[in-house]
C-alpha cells in the first residue's frame, strides 16, 4: 500500500467519523410531545348512544402459568405461553447456535389482552387457537398461523357478539420485548444496537423510509414496526387497524431495552357481530434477500450505512459468488479480485503518477530551495515544472480514492449481513464476520503493506510525514485487529495486487520500458 492510499484512507475515516459524529442528523426520531389531556382522549373509546362500553382494564389478571405450546418452522420455534396467549421466546436456529430472541423471563411478542383467562382450542405444526371472554357477551379469539418457511407470520384477534346489543372496544396494545435477543457474540452491544423502529412512506419517494422511536409515534401512516438489532428483527404489519405507537426502556441485566406498545383502534361491534383485527408479523434474521422479497418495506431493517449502494452491491456480489462456490471466503477473494481488476487501469496511472513525481524529486527540491523566501514564486514555478513534464501530484491520490467507498461499503456489509454470520472460510476462520481469533491475518496483512512500503516510489516531501508513513503498517495492524477476518481478507488481496503492480512498474523502468 503507498502512501497516497494509507493518507486516503486516513482523510476518509477522518471525514466519515466526524460526519457521523458531528454533521449528519440521525435517523428521524418521533417524540411524544402532548398534554395528558389529549393522550387521554386518543385512547377514550368510541361512544355512541346506543353502545355499552367495555373496560378491558377492569379484568383481573391472569397470573396462570403452563407448559409453552411449540410451533416449529424451518428457522424456528415458536413458544406460546397457554394462559396468557402470547409468545415468550422464540428459538432461532443459527450457524453457530441456537439463539433466544426473548431477552427474559419478562420478555414477551404479541403480549395483548393477557388478563383475560385464555384457553388452548386447538393447536397444530403451524397454528394455534386460543380464546377467552372479554365479558358474557364479548368472545375473543387468538388465532396464530405460522409460515413453514421464513416468511410472513399471521395473528388474528376474532371479537365476537352475543349479545342483542352494540358494544364499544377501546384501545389495548400489543406488546413487543423488552428487548431482542441476537447471537452471543453480539450481546455486549445489543443494548446499544436494539432500537424500536418503523417505516413510512415520504412524500415523494419511491421507497418506505425507517425512523427509531424515541417516545411515540402518534400518527397511523406507518407501514411496518418492531424490534431491531443487528441481525434480527421483530416486525408487525399496519392492517389498518392499528394506530399510536409507543416506547419505553426497561432494564434487563442492569442495561436498557426498548419496549413497545402498539395501539389498536378503537371500534364498535354490532350485535351477533363477529370483527377481526389482522396482524402480520415477520420474526426472524435480517437476510436482506428474503426481506427484500417479502416486501413491505422489510429491508429497510438492514442498515448498509452511508454508502448504502456499493454495500448493497458488493452484498449481492457476495451472494453471486458464494452461489458458484459454496464459500465465503472465496466469494470475498473472487470480489477483491474483480475490484481490482475493474481499478487496475487507475491504479497504473498511480503508480506511474508517483514514479514521474520521484524523478522531478531534485528538480522539485531546488525550487524550494531557490524559492523559500517567495512562496508565491514557488508555487509558480513547481507548476510549470509539473507541466513541462505532464506530471499531477494528485494523480496518485485521486485514483485510490475510490477504493475508499468499496472498503467502508465492504465493511458494513460484512458487519450486518447475518448471512456472513459463522460463514467459515478455511482453517481457523470459522465466521467471516468476527475478528480472527489468532490475529494472523492482520499481522500478514501489516507484513505486506510494510514490504510494498519499502519498495514503492517515494515522492520525497515532509520529513515528519515520511516518520509517520513509517508507522503506518503497525498502525494500520492494530486497527485490523478487531474488524471482522472478511475485511481483513479482502485487504490482504488488495495488498497483494498492489504489491504486485509496484513490483511490475519497478522492474518496468529498471528495464527502460517506460
Amino acid at each position: 500500500m503507498n502512501r497516497n492510499m494509507v493518507l486516503a484512507i486516513l482523510l476518509s475515516s477522518a471525514i466519515y467519523i466526524v460526519w457521523f459524529g458531528f454533521v449528519s442528523p440521525p435517523q428521524k426520531t418521533e417524540v411524544k410531545n402532548q398534554a395528558e389531556s389529549k393522550e387521554t382522549a386518543a385512547h377514550k373509546p368510541a361512544e355512541t348512544s346506543n353502545s355499552a362500553r367495555l373496560d378491558i382494564n377492569s379484568v383481573s389478571k391472569n397470573q396462570k402459568k403452563g407448559s409453552a405450546i411449540t410451533i416449529k418452522s424451518e428457522k424456528a420455534a415458536f413458544l406460546i405461553e397457554p394462559f396468557s396467549a402470547e409468545i415468550n421466546d422464540i428459538i432461532y436456529s443459527g450457524p453457530v447456535s441456537e439463539i433466544n430472541l426473548s431477552l427474559s423471563q419478562n420478555s414477551a411478542f404479541l403480549r395483548t389482552l393477557e388478563n383475560l383467562d385464555w384457553k388452548k382450542e386447538t393447536n397444530d405444526s403451524l397454528s394455534a387457537v386460543f380464546s377467552a371472554s372479554l365479558s358474557k357477551e364479548i368472545k375473543v379469539k387468538k388465532i396464530f398461523s405460522f409460515s413453514k418457511e421464513q416468511g410472513i407470520n399471521k395473528l388474528v384477534l376474532e371479537f365476537k357478539n352475543n349479545s342483542s346489543k352494540k358494544f364499544s372496544i377501546p384501545s389495548f396494545p400489543i406488546e413487543l420485548g423488552p428487548g431482542l435477543g441476537t447471537a452471543k457474540s453480539e450481546m455486549k452491544e445489543n443494548p446499544d444496537n436494539c432500537k424500536a423502529d418503523y417505516t413510512y412512506m415520504e412524500e415523494g419517494k419511491k421507497h418506505p423510509s425507517v425512523s427509531h422511536i424515541k417516545e411515540s409515534y402518534e400518527k397511523g401512516d406507518w407501514i411496518w414496526a418492531g424490534l431491531n438489532n443487528r441481525y434480527f428483527l421483530f416486525a408487525i404489519f399496519n392492517e389498518g387497524d392499528l394506530k399510536e405507537i409507543k416506547t419505553e426502556k426497561k432494564e434487563i441485566d442492569g442495561k436498557k431495552y426498548p419496549l413497545m406498545s402498539i395501539y389498536s383502534k378503537s371500534f364498535d361491534i354490532a350485535p351477533g357481530e363477529t370483527k377481526n383485527i389482522i396482524i402480520p408479523f415477520y420474526a426472524g434474521a435480517k437476510d436482506y434477500k428474503l426481506l427484500k422479497s417479502l416486501g413491505k418495506g422489510l429491508d429497510r431493517a438492514v442498515d448498509f450505512g452511508f454508502f448504502s449502494p456499493i454495500s448493497k452491491l458488493a452484498d449481492s456480489a457476495l451472494h453471486f459468488f458464494h452461489s458458484k462456490t459454496g464459500n465465503y471466503g472465496i466469494a470475498i477473494i473472487l470480489l477483491s479480485i474483480t475490484i481490482q481488476i475493474i481499478i487496475f487501469p487507475l491504479s497504473m496511472k498511480s503508480y506511474k503518477a508517483m514514479a514521474v513525481m520521484k524523478k522531478l524529486q531534485p528538480e522539485m527540491q531546488a525550487l524550494q530551495v531557490k524559492y523559500k523566501d517567495d512562496p508565491k514564486r514557488m508555487n509558480t514555478e513547481l507548476m510549470e515544472l509539473y507541466k513541462k513534464y505532464g506530471a499531477n501530484p494528485l494523480s496518485g491520490c485521486w485514483p485510490m480514492l475510490l477504493q475508499i467507498p468499496v472498503f467502508f461499503a465492504l465493511y458494513t456489509a460484512l458487519r450486518n449481513s447475518w448471512n456472513l454470520h459463522g460463514a467459515s472460510f478455511a482453517f481457523w476462520i470459522k465466521d467471516l464476520s468476527a475478528k480472527d481469533p489468532y490475529y494472523a491475518l492482520p499481522i500478514l496483512m501489516g507484513a505486506l503493506m510494510f514490504l510494498q512500503q519499502h519498495i514503492s516510489p517515494q515522492t520525497g516531501g515532509d520529513p515528519a510525514q515520511a516518520k509517520i508513513m513509517k508507522w503506518m503498517p503497525l498502525l494500520f495492524t492494530f486497527m485490523f485487529l478487531s474488524l471482522p477476518s472478511g475485511l481483513v481478507i479482502y485487504w490482504i488481496i488488495n495488498s497483494f495486487f498492489s504489491l504486485g503492480q509496484t513490483l511490475y512498474l519497478k522492474n518496468s523502468e529498471e528495464n527502460g520500458k517506460n
